[in-house]
């Protein structure tokens, strides 16, 4: 990219500030800290290839909220902010032309306002709102052309005085198409019917839209997703979806359709190792008559989270996971073998290119560094940062982190991190959080690792080691990995993670009598299952875990998971869901245990923790049940995630190191 060495000085710049700081004297993160920390995301090149724009997320502190603004990188090797509003700006999307630039905004007046699609001159002024549609707009995209813009919203409906009654998965409200021309703002709508779109992409040449649509709006149906194409001339629409061409037939829950920029190819994400919903997904091409879909990579073990097209269809270039890294790769359609550009540790997200490939724009982050934008010129491979906007980590002290693998109990390799305690001495042992994540299908990555649910860094500054393992079950491993735990929930992940304190314990890191266990969603359900099977933890700290199988199968919102776990719906495999249940095990427990949950939780429902806490009760075990009002599966009030961290660190302090000082007290949301 011709303007590449304009970037230059702000790397240099900042590299300078960063030995000046470290001659300065450091100190130990704080929650505060960890909320704190400016977010970056969804990074956008512009088509000429001389702006990145891009989202930053942030305390807000007067209003106890983040909020997020659209931000960009200039020519000039400035960092401006585009907007300034207290309420939602995100999801910045070039035009054609690159002279604007389209983005998602809740700044209306109403005091629920929808979010629609403002128009901002990227060189200035105030933006324009091109959009006043009556629901919330979900996602959008320009036309090849420039002249409309797409975008997915649900169909209005008159709002009544009373709310009506609920008829449980009947009457629902499907998002569909619609399109705007710009220069008139008049909307049409393009599709009606009772499928529920999820995604698009138009054409080459504008004519047509492919899409992505489920049987309803509920998570429970994502199976039921398929890939069709509809025309995109509104002089016939709006067209019905159930009419629509369809491209695929079964097979799971598809994403990400797009055309080849020749229109040859209809591509799509979707999983292809034996089972519908457990594995990586892959990318699969077709041809737009249609036929047999064929599988990109069918051996790449990474786990792909997006992808895009060179403008010359045989190429492509994706996101992936692999192991605890995510990188850039690049593969031919033909030989489909990826080869990795991004070499630098850590983990990047959220990509965008120019129309050859050349040059890309990202989100990356790591163990050191929060996220940051950078680019990549693909002429040379050298990866550059754009911007610093955490510079007061700088004066944080952290922890060293590391990739380990063990053996677990059957001799299976198993890989996680370890973070050092700040001062880490040879020969020394210090006590030892182990977190655990969610999914199961997760995996902890080499990024700064610093959130409510997780914040390792804190520990460490305060003289712990922080153990997080990727047991069977996980992400990024591959298909085999990831499925290796069905029907064996409790049992192969459990003895996974307790080899991995074993192996910290006898390589002489950890101390094996000052041990915490923590996580959140499946890290809350394995954590309970630890402590109702083992009193090795002097304490637990866990939040929306499961604790009651077949109510949680009746109650949550989405349960194919459970039943592949458990080998079947409840009255099939009764045995295995009230055997891998952690309620059947609490009569064993005597560890104190702090949990956590959100009041409206769908995911996990807030009943799953009563259960448990109930119990533990009646039991006499020393426990704590904090509910946080109107949150759901994860906690989106600052003030509520500082809680969740202070009570959590305070828990810990107090029983591996008998502390009853407070690291602040808990806050209440005013």
């Amino acid at each position: 990219m011709k303007n590449m060495r304009r970037f230059l000085p702000i790397v240099l710049f900042s590299l300078l500030l960063v030995v000046a700081v470290s001659a300065q004297t450091k100190r130990a993160m704080t929650p505060e800290d960890v909320v704190a920390l400016n977010r970056a995301s969804d990074a956008q090149i512009s088509p000429d290839a001389r702006r990145v724009a891009f989202v930053v997320n942030s305390w807000d502190r007067a209003n106890d909220r983040f909020n997020s603004d659209v931000w960009l990188v200039d020519e000039m090797r400035q960092v401006v902010r585009l907007t300034s509003h207290p309420k939602r700006d995100d999801s910045p999307r070039w035009s054609p032309d690159a002279r604007r630039v389209a983005f998602l905004s809740e700044r209306g007046s109403d005091a629920t306002p929808n979010a629609q699609i403002y128009l901002l001159n990227p060189m200035g002024g105030e933006p324009v709102p091109l959009t006043s549609h009556k629901t919330s707009i979900q996602s959008f995209e320009w036309s090849p052309d420039g002249r409309s813009i797409a975008f997915i919203a649900e169909e209005p409906r008159e709002k009544p005085k009373t709310k009506p009654p609920v008829v449980v998965d009947e009457d629902h409200r499907f998002a569909q198409l619609w399109v705007i021309d710009v220069a008139s703002q008049q909307i049409r709508q393009l599709t009606r019917g009772s499928r529920h779109i999820t995604a698009f992409n138009w054409s080459p040449d504008g004519s047509q839209i492919v899409f992505t649509a489920r049987a309803t709006p509920k998570l429970m149906d994502n199976h039921t997703t398929e890939v069709f194409v509809t025309p995109a001339v509104l002089q016939n629409a709006p067209y019905d979806t159930a009419q629509s061409r369809q491209i695929t037939k079964g097979g799971g829950a598809e994403n990400q359709p797009r055309f080849s920029p020749d229109g040859r190819w209809i591509s799509y994400l979707a999983h292809a190792d034996g089972d519908a919903t457990v594995g990586p997904e892959r990318i699969h091409i077709v041809a737009v008559a249609g036929g047999e879909p064929r599988v990109l990579a069918k051996n790449f073990d990474g786990y792909i989270s997006s992808y895009r097209w060179v403008f010359d269809s045989r190429r492509v270039i994706f996101l992936a996971a692999m192991g605890v890294n995510a990188h850039l790769y690049t593969m031919n359609i033909g030989d489909a073998a990826p080869t990795v550009m991004t070499r630098n540790d850590g983990v990047t997200t959220g990509f965008s290119m120019t129309v050859d490939g050349m040059n890309i724009a990202y989100v990356h982050e790591s163990p050191r560094m929060p996220t940051e934008v950078a680019l990549l010129n693909a002429r040379n491979m050298i990866p550059i940062l754009l911007t610093r906007l955490n510079p007061q980590i700088e004066s944080s002290t952290l922890g060293q982190v590391e990739p380990i693998k063990w053996n677990s109990n059957d001799g299976t390799e198993v890989e996680g991190l370890l973070v050092y305690p700040v001062g880490y001495q040879t020969g020394k042992r210090y006590p030892l959080l182990t977190y655990i994540h969610g999914g199961p299908e997760g995996a902890y990555t080499k990024t700064f690792n610093a959130t409510w649910s997780a914040f390792p860094q804190v520990y460490a500054g305060a003289g712990y080691a922080v153990f997080m393992p990727n047991f069977r079950g996980s992400s990024n491993y591959g298909a085999k990995f990831a499925q290796s735990n069905a029907k064996l929930v409790g049992k192969v992940d459990y003895e996974d993670i307790l080899s991995g304190v074993d192996h910290l314990i006898k390589t002489g890191i950890a101390d094996g009598n000052r041990l915490a266990i923590a996580g959140w969603s499946y890290g809350g359900y394995m954590s309970g299952w630890i402590i109702g099977h083992t009193n090795r933890f002097k304490c637990a700290a866990y939040g929306a875990g499961l604790s009651n199988a077949v109510s949680y199968w009746g109650t949550a919102d989405i349960v194919h998971q459970r039943e592949r776990l458990h080998g079947g719906v409840p009255w099939e495999a009764r045995r295995m869901f009230e055997e891998q249940s952690p309620l059947n095990y609490l009569t064993n427990v005597k560890t104190p245990a702090l949990i956590f949950h959100g009041e409206k939780d769908e995911r996990v429902p807030l009943g799953q923790s009563l259960e448990t806490y109930r119990t533990l009760k009646r039991l006499g075990v020393t426990t704590q049940l904090v509910v946080y009002p109107d949150q759901g599966h994860g906690l989106g009030v600052p003030s509520y995630q500082l809680d969740k961290m202070r009570r959590e660190f305070e828990w810990v302090e107090k029983y591996l190191k008998g502390k009853e000082e407070r690291l602040g007290a808990p806050v209440s949301r005013k």
